[in-house]
């Protein structure tokens, strides 16, 4: 007997970092969590070359000058490591030597 299909059920998706429910979608157009909307994706093809992420009508897919497109989910599967080398785009900070505080036994009192 089949059921009707209830609203949401038809297509879940799942951050590729974190398996999360995805929310958001990042700059590339993957659908992510909140926590890994700044993370980008390099992924490569099993021919060596580096796959492109395009958004198109049914969702993201990749392509491959060598081998044309690929869904997202099976260039996810090539490469399984991308929770160990995600890079994520942070700024430089310039480096500051920390301050020390000297407290005397009278000083004590304001700090608890």
């Amino acid at each position: 007997m089949k059921f009707k299909k209830t609203y949401g059920q038809s297509k879940i998706d799942t951050c590729p970092f974190c398996d999360k429910r995805a929310v958001t979608e990042n700059k590339q157009g993957v659908p992510t969590c909140l926590a890994d909307k700044d993370k980008f994706l390099d992924l490569k093809c099993p021919c060596g070359s580096w796959l492109d992420i395009k958004k198109g009508k049914f969702g993201p897919f990749c392509t491959c000058i060598k081998c044309g497109n690929i869904n997202l989910n099976k260039a996810l599967s090539f490469n399984k490591d991308l929770k160990n080398h995600t890079q994520e785009k942070t700024e430089t900070k310039e480096f500051s030597p920390e301050k020390t505080t000297v407290v005397t036994s009278d000083e004590v009192d304001f700090l608890y």
